[in-house]
């Protein structure tokens, strides 16, 4: 084998990934020592240390001498090339690296994707015969379209000359930028190496790694060290402090930069603080630790009571409701239904009956804007429906097939009625239910996923079961769990899926230019192997666990099982990246056992950190399930339904 050598610190990634795979690089610091010592038809890596800051000049003068000793070179991010300097740096948004042809066989083959996060490139023209481009193009593992006419080059030959390979970009990062996924990777550096002469098997250790192998056996000691561990996560990386009143944070950004770090998503959301507070108080019971049950009351008073997120006014038709995010007017009732479903989790749990009167103003305020067949419009407004009032909600036909945004209310509602029984909350809910069922599944209108829709159908079934107990109402219980089941890898993951795409609100993008423009599913196809544990695992983890419970069914409660112990499996272990230590992120590729997948979602792609709607509700139900408690609890309550039937008369029939 000839000579290799490395121009590059001894911490380079390609350095490290060589030391773990068992081989001794031959290292010099200095481009001009290394070829005046280099033997003829020897090979050179130049690679960029102080990426994104170029410092290697390809001079004439130095192709020159490469060509005469016949060296093969792989130069990376130069700032010159031919005594012609490289354009200035710029830098991604959605464009991925596509593999453009057979220069690295089968792994990763050609159209194949892979990311280079944080990308930085300094484009030339003088590359010739390109193995990877960037390009902004749809897919998940490989180009689910035409390649786009418009592309960048990153690596090929230098004006054709196979001795010379130009990379515009840095690859040899791959560890610190956590460029993925990892077996492409491997390939990519292989086939470079292979190229300068070098036969390796590469392998290195990630600095994003996971809680348990993923053949680990996983008891419930397990699922309460990764409740504990998420806990820690959430008091250390999402609570903030203002004053007096604590507040959560919505997580982080799945963007990427070229050494690894995420940046903070700090909308204060409603729904977040809530599922927090929820699992703070879940932690404060388990370790009886007065601090995190005084932060879980205060953020639970804070979004209940504060004008920048309750709505007060009685006058409005929007009273009673709690505002998206902080002083956001704007109503989903998905977010209010986690709103009051982690309240009453957190009353439940704490016995803090102190925001009785504003739950229940809550569900009222929800009940009164939702239609008389039980379905609600999705989004409401201060001002957006100039026109109407709340009694012009209450009194329409309206019907929206979308579990996504309707379901949650309806455990909320009947979980109240169990509690209040006020029988309206009771009738909608039903009707909206047989309605939605008897389209279940595959009429559903679906926002990502079909599987998204199926998972959210569980928790109020569950709880309609429990409070009529009547055997049609079980069959469709088990129908949705066995139409998550379905989905059900032996992994225990949930694989997304759909059926029909015109069912889709956010399909997955139709052509390139689509790709990054709006809310879009992880997968492309129904095949592609990931899970998501924004808008899938966790409701389908909640619906589950809950079924196990009630219906007593083995393989309801081994498939739950399952599923608890993957995701207590894939909880993040990092000391590079230490904010991350102890979370979930969102989108999981089960057959690469890593976090991967398209990322068409604007803004939103497979490792972005959701702290409420992933992390909290994951870690929670961890915990309600190592200790076999449910999450609907609560009977009928004198005092409480007293309060119940005077705010429900106040609302909704004095106005009338």
């Amino acid at each position: 084998m000839k000579d290799i050598i490395f121009c590059t610190r001894s911490n380079n990634d390609l350095i490290k990934a060589l030391k773990h795979s068992g081989y001794k690089p031959k290292i010099s610091k200095n481009p001009e020592y290394a070829i005046k010592n280099a033997d003829y038809g020897s090979s050179i890596l130049f690679l960029a240390d102080d990426y994104p800051t170029a410092t290697f000049e390809l001079s004439k003068s130095i192709i020159d001498k490469i060509r005469s000793k016949k060296i093969k070179a792989y130069v990376e991010y130069p700032l010159s090339i031919n005594d012609i300097k490289t354009e200035e740096p710029k830098t991604i948004k959605y464009e991925r690296a596509i593999i453009q042809n057979d220069f690295f066989s089968s792994n990763p083959a050609k159209n194949s994707i892979c990311y280079i996060n944080g990308c930085w490139y300094r484009y030339s023209d003088m590359i010739t015969d390109t193995s990877i481009s960037l390009a902004k193009a749809a897919g998940y593992d490989s180009l689910a379209y035409d390649m786009p006419k418009e592309s960048i080059p990153v690596l090929g030959y230098l004006n054709g000359n196979k001795d010379i390979l130009i990379c515009t970009t840095s690859l040899s990062g791959f560890i610190k930028g956590r460029y993925s996924p990892y077996l492409r990777w491997i390939g990519i550096w292989e086939g470079i190496l292979k190229h300068l002469g070098l036969n390796i098997e590469l392998s290195w250790q990630s600095d994003i790694e996971f809680m348990h192998k993923s053949d680990a056996h996983v008891t419930k000691k397990d699922y309460i060290s990764a409740f504990r561990k998420n806990c820690i996560w959430s008091y250390n990386n999402i609570l903030t402090k203002m004053e007096d009143s604590y507040f959560a944070i919505e997580g982080y950004q799945s963007d990427i930069t070229y050494d690894g770090r995420q940046f903070l998503r700090l909308s204060n959301r409603g729904d977040c603080n809530l599922e927090t507070a929820m699992q703070f108080g879940l932690y404060a019971s388990y370790t009886n630790n007065p601090e995190y049950e005084k932060i879980a009351k205060n953020m639970a008073t804070n979004i209940f009571t504060l004008p920048s997120f309750a709505n007060m006014d009685p006058s409005s038709s929007m009273y009673g409701l709690t505002n998206w995010y902080a002083n956001g007017k704007a109503f989903y009732g998905d977010d209010n239904a986690r709103v009051m479903l982690s309240s009453l989790i957190l009353r439940n749990t704490l016995g803090f009956k102190d925001l009785d009167e504003y739950i229940l103003k809550c569900v009222f305020g929800n009940l009164r804007t939702t239609g008389k067949l039980g379905f609600r419009r999705m989004r409401l407004d201060d001002g957006r429906f100039k026109d109407m009032i709340w009694k012009d909600y209450y009194n329409e036909d309206f019907i929206h097939l979308a579990p996504h945004y309707q379901s949650y209310l309806w455990a909320v509602y009947l979980w109240a009625y169990k509690m209040t029984g006020v029988e309206e909350l009771y009738t909608k809910s039903l009707k909206a239910i047989e309605i939605t069922m008897d389209a279940f599944p595959d009429e559903l209108i679906w926002t990502n996923s079909l599987t998204a829709e199926i998972a959210r159908m569980i928790l109020p079934l569950c709880i309609l079961y429990k409070v009529t107990n009547k055997e049609e109402h079980k069959k469709w219980l088990e129908k949705a769990v066995y139409g998550i089941i379905e989905y059900q890898q032996p992994c225990g993951a949930i694989r997304d899926g759909f059926k029909d795409v015109s069912k889709g609100r956010y399909p997955p993008p139709k052509t390139n230019e689509d790709y990054g423009t709006t809310e879009a599913s992880l997968i492309q196809n129904n095949s592609d192997p990931a899970t998501d544990l924004m808008y899938t695992a966790n409701w389908a983890f909640i619906g589950l666990h809950e079924a196990s419970l009630i219906l007593k069914d083995k393989k309801i409660d081994t498939a739950c099982t399952l599923l608890a112990d993957f995701l207590t499996k894939i909880q993040i272990k990092s000391t590079k990246q230490p904010y991350l230590d102890g979370a979930w992120m969102r989108g999981f590729d089960y057959s690469k056992w890593e976090y991967y997948s398209s990322a068409a979602d604007i803004g939103w792609g497979a490792t972005c950190v959701e702290s409420g709607w992933s992390n909290a509700w994951i870690a929670s139900i961890l915990y309600l399930r190592a200790n076999k408690k449910p999450v609907f609890t609560g009977s009928f309550e004198n005092e409480l339904s007293d309060k119940a039937k005077r705010i429900y008369k106040e609302m909704i029939t004095d106005q009338l």
